[in-house]
């Protein structure tokens, strides 16, 4: 390189991008040793090429619809309700999308590496079916035994597996959190010995998307039902629950947003308010025509049980049965047994 550019090298910069030939006549005069100048402008432009290859080559690869539920540990009707509709309508409609389901991340994650990896697939649409729970106090999803939140989406074990996850998403893909109170943002009020809480469905979208390679993530405000007719593209993920203790003025913000979500990518780092959306026969993720909330019976409805919201029906119990976090709770709850059980073989001894 001491002694003059090889002539290939030339050729090589020309017939990459003709275009820089006349910006280096500028700036060589600029750098004492022009050859290295030179060498790393053709690496730049190598980087450009293979950055542009990769991401037309994502965009070519086939699309995978993938819906993702939780093995249930107990009697679960709105779970069973999800899978048996996901089961029946992907054996009668060409099982054109991948159902699983997980006991945990590391299994959702390790399942849909096989399939992508031999299909050779970026993800299209991905939705995880999920409890969301108003007393756990921040906008989460469960996937099997795995809480991801906010907080605990920042733990190496969990990034890594959605990470994992995000290496088949690209800016096309969509993500759907499909628990209540996903994209929530409210404060869940302070009482007793717990302080007032904001729920951070939008911190939890946002570190979502940047995991999953700028994918749009999807998330409500408010609740995700499981009614009939869930993949005919009809409002059956919109309503509200028939529970006394939902009824409850800390939840007005989730009943006057009935139906309501929000769409979030780090490619443009933005949140917008979107329709009601639904799911198609082959899973993907669609946006109906007009929101669940301009029905005139939805808003009836909606506007019927704001009236009767009062202070307290949802219990505190329902606070306390998540002092821990899950993952912690499950852990305290065997420690207690093993504990029981070890007390009992000492006195039986």
């Amino acid at each position: 390189m001491s002694q003059g550019l090889p002539f290939i090298l030339v050729l090589i910069i020309d017939k990459i991008s003709g275009s820089y030939m006349p910006l280096l006549q500028i700036l060589s005069p600029l750098f004492k040793n022009k050859d290295l100048f030179i060498l790393q402008l053709i690496i730049c432009t190598f980087s450009q090429h293979c950055l542009t290859q990769e991401k037309h080559d994502s965009m070519a690869r086939e699309r995978i619809n993938i819906v993702i539920s939780t093995k249930s540990r107990q009697i679960d009707p709105a779970a069973y309700s999800f899978q048996l509709q996901a089961h029946f309508n992907r054996v009668f409609n060409g099982r054109r999308y991948h159902f699983l389901i997980v006991a945990s991340l590391e299994e959702a994650t390790e399942k849909i590496e096989k399939i992508a990896g031999k299909q050779n697939a970026m993800i299209g649409n991905l939705w995880f079916d999920s409890h969301g729970h108003y007393g756990r106090r921040v906008s989460m999803i469960e996937v099997g035994k795995t809480e991801i939140n906010f907080n605990t989406i920042q733990d190496s074990p969990i990034s890594i597996f959605i990470k994992r996850i995000g290496e088949f998403c690209d800016v096309e893909t969509i993500v759907g959190l499909g628990s209540c109170y996903s994209g929530a943002t409210f404060l869940v009020p302070a009482f007793e010995r717990f302080p007032e809480q904001r729920m951070n469905g939008d911190s939890l979208m946002i570190c979502m998307s940047n995991l999953m390679n700028c994918a749009t993530v999807l998330g409500t405000e408010s609740w995700v039902m499981t009614k009939p007719g869930i993949f005919r593209k009809t409002f059956a993920l919109s309503g509200s629950p028939l529970k006394k203790r939902f009824q409850d003025t800390d939840l007005r913000y989730a009943w006057k947003n009935l139906g309501e979500w929000v769409s979030y990518s780090s490619l443009d780092g933005k949140f917008n308010r979107i329709h009601s959306i639904s799911l198609d026969r082959n899973a993907n993720i669609v946006l109906n025509h007009y929101s669940y909330l301009a029905s005139e019976t939805h808003h009836k409805r909606q506007m019927k049980y704001i009236a009767k919201l009062k202070k307290g029906n949802f219990e505190t119990k329902y606070f306390y049965q998540y002092e821990f976090p899950i993952n912690s709770l499950m852990e305290h709850t065997a420690n207690k047994k093993n504990r029981k059980q070890n007390a009992g073989k000492v006195y039986g001894e």
